[in-house]
């Protein structure tokens, strides 16, 4: 239908720019206009014309969580955004006491204290984009539309990942598997790998917070989810057999936790946890050993060491207990700039969130243990 509608669009082009140039070069110029329409490839909606931001940026809302879809899986903060910047939440106190066949005269009086919740926006920019004119002339396809849906891809996934860390968790558990060079992605000597097990104890740890049993959610790097599918392929049990496709290699669902995977998650620089009293998870022994977004990025890129330590982990949690929001979006654009002979654009996107409970519970961390030997 698409392609249909667009054939009888550049026809009647054609048929235009014929009937303005009159008959005797009519001919070619119609023909050269209709071929044009019909091999360059825009976004919807610009015609060929020239650069509308409007499209840009609705490409960019449009795409930013069909590639991560996670992020979906999540209260969406949106409508509290003030200024497309900072994220302003008006949050009630704890309500006042209440005792059954109170004896006491006079009841004491409280005030409730309601606490506001604010953060800010991390703000996303891409790197301006040269669009020599030369290559706008000669090159037989929309260079521009080839470069933007690149740095759209990387802005995407850049966001994404973003959206992991501000997400991190407060509580762990340890990856239970047998300890592995092979479960080693970064760094250097042992990992311990992902087993069923480890999501039958992050089960038994949500049902004991009270985190409601459906929708609940992992997500996993390709190489912990291929741990945790090797673990099911090895073992002896045919009901694990059963929820495992091999054909397509796919496993969506494990102890009540729709599995989600990406190439990448989360790293820390290392696997120092201490255990909570009383419970069987972990946390951080001293500071928090996530690296921010950046750090990741230069090591996942070569631009920065990995350290020996290095340790992955994975994400458990709610939809009710993380939250996403969505500032402004904008495309700058110069075009037929005369210093550069051509056309320079850049986009900016502003997007944050949150682990929604201050306790920390319904976000559970996954992590590889290492091991010297």
């Amino acid at each position: 239908m698409k392609k249909g509608l667009r054939f009888i669009m550049s026809l009647c082009m054609a048929l235009m720019v014929s009937c303005v140039v009159g008959a005797a070069t009519a001919p070619a110029i119609g023909a050269a206009t209709f071929v044009a329409a019909n091999l360059v490839h825009v976004p919807a909606g610009s015609l060929g014309m020239a650069v509308t931001p409007e499209i840009w940026t609705d490409y960019i809302i449009g795409n930013l969580f069909k590639t991560n879809e996670f992020l979906l899986h999540s209260v969406d903060e949106s409508q509290y955004v003030i200024g497309g910047t900072v994220v302003h939440i008006p949050q009630a106190g704890s309500p006042s006491g209440v005792k059954r066949n109170r004896t006491s005269l006079p009841a004491t009086i409280t005030r409730r204290k309601d606490v506001d919740v604010t953060y800010a926006l991390d703000e996303f920019t891409t790197d301006p984009r040269f669009i020599p004119y030369a290559d706008k002339v000669e090159l037989s396809y929309d260079k521009m539309d080839s470069c933007m849906t690149e740095d759209m891809t990387y802005l995407h996934q850049l966001t994404a990942e973003s959206m992991l860390y501000n997400w991190r968790p407060t509580f762990f558990i340890k990856a239970t598997g047998t300890k592995s060079a092979n479960n080693t992605i970064h760094g250097s000597n042992l990992r311990t790998g992902v087993t069923v097990q480890d999501f039958a104890k992050a089960k038994v740890i949500f049902n004991k917070w009270g985190i409601p049993k459906e929708n609940r959610y992992v997500i996993l790097n390709t190489e912990m989810y291929e741990q945790l599918c090797s673990d099911i392929r090895n073992s002896q049990n045919e009901n694990l057999s059963a929820i495992y496709d091999n054909v397509t290699g796919e496993l969506r669902k494990l102890e009540g936790f729709t599995i989600e995977q990406r190439a990448t998650t989360l790293l820390a620089s290392n696997s120092t946890l201490t255990a909570v009293t009383g419970n069987k998870y972990f946390r951080w022994t001293g500071n928090d050993l996530t690296y921010t977004v950046e750090d990741y990025e230069a090591i996942e890129h070569g631009d920065k060491n990995e350290g020996t330590t290095d340790c992955c982990y994975g994400l458990f949690w709610h939809p009710s207990c993380v939250a996403r929001a969505m500032g402004s979006t904008q495309m700058f654009a110069n075009e037929g700039d005369p210093t550069y002979y051509g056309d320079i654009y850049s986009f900016l996107q502003r997007l944050g969130g949150r682990a929604r409970r201050g306790d920390g519970k319904g976000v559970l961390g996954l992590i590889q243990e290492y091991h010297a030997s």
